[in-house]
């Protein structure tokens, strides 16, 4: 392996990570059913909402892992619903934006995309806020989620 450029800690990392997965996937049914049960909540926690855009659980070509909960909000620009994650933070609560279009990425900019040639892959971008879903978020603190995401959103919104 040495003589390929790889080290032995490469390698080693590489063990550990393999021996994490298998944890992981030994696990996988029981950790899938929880985070069903997450998305669920948010689902109809959010769902009531005339703002709120919920991603789709299941249909007839797939069906999601609920790795993630990406929450759309309807109506706003990339700068409200930064405003928004930014008022969620100041709750306490962590959200991102699992989703970047390719343009708004540097090299591919850098190799001549623009972002205004991909209008929809932008919209879904600019309204997208990922909700936390791990195996051990209890129902009350899914709950402190969206209640955090609603006062967010009428703090910003009005």
């Amino acid at each position: 392996i040495r003589f390929l450029g790889v080290t032995n800690c490469v390698v080693q990392r590489g063990i550990w990570k393999a021996a994490i997965g298998l944890v992981e996937l030994a696990r996988y049914a029981e950790t899938l059913t929880r985070r069903k049960e997450i998305f669920e909540q948010y689902a109809i926690g959010l769902g009531s909402e005339p703002w709120a855009e919920i991603p789709v659980r299941e249909d007839a070509h797939r069906v999601s892992c609920c790795h993630l909960f990406q929450l759309n909000i309807k109506g706003v620009t990339e700068a409200q619903r930064d405003a928004i994650m930014q008022e969620i933070f100041e709750q306490d609560i962590a959200v991102n934006v699992h989703f970047q279009p390719l343009p708004l990425l540097t090299a591919y900019k850098n190799l001549g995309y623009d972002i205004a040639n991909y209008p929809v892959a932008y919209d879904k971008y600019s309204r997208e806020i990922s909700l936390p879903i791990y195996y051990n978020l209890t129902e009350e603190q899914v709950e402190m989620v969206i209640q955090a995401v609603k006062v967010a959103y009428h703090r910003v919104m009005g």
